[in-house]
Order: C-alpha cells, then sequence, then structure tokens
C-alpha cells in the first residue's frame, strides 16, 4: 500500500514539483493546501500517512498547522520544511510535535526518503 501524504506550502511551483516526484515513487499526494489552516483542514478531511509542510506561510504559518493537526492527532507525522537555520525555531517545531524538520530547499530524494522513514516510525511506545 502507498503512502499517503498532505504538502502543504503557499508556492504552487514547489508542491507541484514535490507531489510529481512522489507520485513517480509510489507515493500517493492525496492534498495539498496553502497555509496550516488548510493543513488542519486537510489532516482532518484526509488523515493521511504524513504531512509534509513548509513553516513559513502567509496568514496561518507551518506552527499553526502543526499544532492543530497535534490537537486532532496527538500521534501525527509531520515533516516541517523551513529556509531558516535558527535553532530556537527547530527547538520550537520539535516541541510543538514535528516528526522531522528538513532544511528548505532539500532534494527530492531526501524529502522522499524522510517520508518514507517517517512513516514507518511507530507513532505508539510499548514499554515491557
Amino acid at each position: 500500500m502507498n503512502i499517503r501524504v498532505i504538502l502543504i506550502d503557499d508556492y504552487h511551483d514547489v508542491t507541484g514539483v514535490i507531489s510529481e516526484f512522489l507520485g513517480f515513487n509510489s507515493i500517493d499526494v492525496i492534498a495539498i493546501g496553502r497555509n496550516g489552516k488548510e493543513a488542519a483542514e486537510l489532516y482532518k478531511k484526509h488523515l493521511p500517512d504524513v504531512v509534509v509542510m513548509d513553516y513559513l506561510m502567509p496568514k496561518f504559518s507551518g506552527i499553526y498547522g502543526l499544532e492543530r493537526i497535534r490537537k486532532i492527532n496527538p500521534h501525527a507525522k509531520v515533516i516541517m520544511l523551513t529556509g531558516s537555520t535558527d535553532d530556537k525555531l527547530d527547538e520550537k517545531l520539535k516541541k510543538a510535535g514535528a516528526s522531522e524538520i528538513l532544511p528548505k530547499p532539500s532534494s527530492m530524494n531526501i524529502i522522499m526518503e524522510t517520508i518514507k522513514k517517517v512513516s514507518m516510525k511507530n507513532s505508539i511506545t510499548v514499554n515491557n
């Protein structure tokens, strides 16, 4: 079964290129949004395996979307893309529940491999 992903970025070119590349590699992009508010709405509607979301977007940022997705599902798998190299931002995103943080831009192969890795992680830890 293919991995089901939603992409969130305010740039149409970015989501178009990523979507096409993932499709060629058996990863289904089931929805595309343009801001953090749409991210939460699309997550609730589609319940994807992984969300790939930009941090910096107008009106509703990626952190807004990440926080709302985590309220819907505390175990949601969200990969954040950011052009910032700020350690404080990375810490803030991790605290908010980002599964992974990738620099923007990242190569298509790195994005694909990160999606595969995150999707295979068990979101529930069982202590024996």
